[in-house]
């Protein structure tokens, strides 16, 4: 079975150039999610093994997305994507198990993201 990886960003450009990538590779099956509550309801359908998450969303924000797919159990391990040049992992992405190298900022390289990714997946218990 196919490792499941959901792309959680409000901009539509970069949530499918990036599924599309990872897509390519025939590893992984690839969702991708416009807001955090359309991401929770996909999760609950099909939890993933892997979310790469934008931070500025609307509505529901990229670390209370994280927050609570994690309190769910939908999700174990998480990746952030954002255009926020000066962030930094709060207390409690880091006590949620975020270290500085799940932190990517925009425009980052996917081959970067897909190394992760990769990292992360024996992790995740895939």
């Amino acid at each position: 079975m196919l490792p499941h990886i959901l792309i959680l960003d409000d901009e539509e450009r970069i949530r499918d150039l990036l599924a599309q990538y990872l897509d390519d590779f025939d590893e992984f099956v690839v969702r991708g999610a416009e807001s955090g509550e359309q991401a929770l309801g996909m999760l609950r359908e099909q939890p993933a093994d892997v979310a790469v998450v934008d931070m500025r969303l609307p509505g529901m924000s990229g670390a209370q997305f994280i927050r609570k797919a994690r309190s769910l159990g939908l999700c174990r391990r998480f990746l952030v994507h954002t255009g926020s040049v000066d962030m930094v992992l709060s207390d409690e992405l880091k006590e949620l198990g975020l270290v500085r190298r799940d932190l990517f900022f925009k425009p980052a390289g996917a081959d970067d993201i897909l190394a992760r990714i990769r990292e992360l997946l024996p992790e995740a218990g895939v």
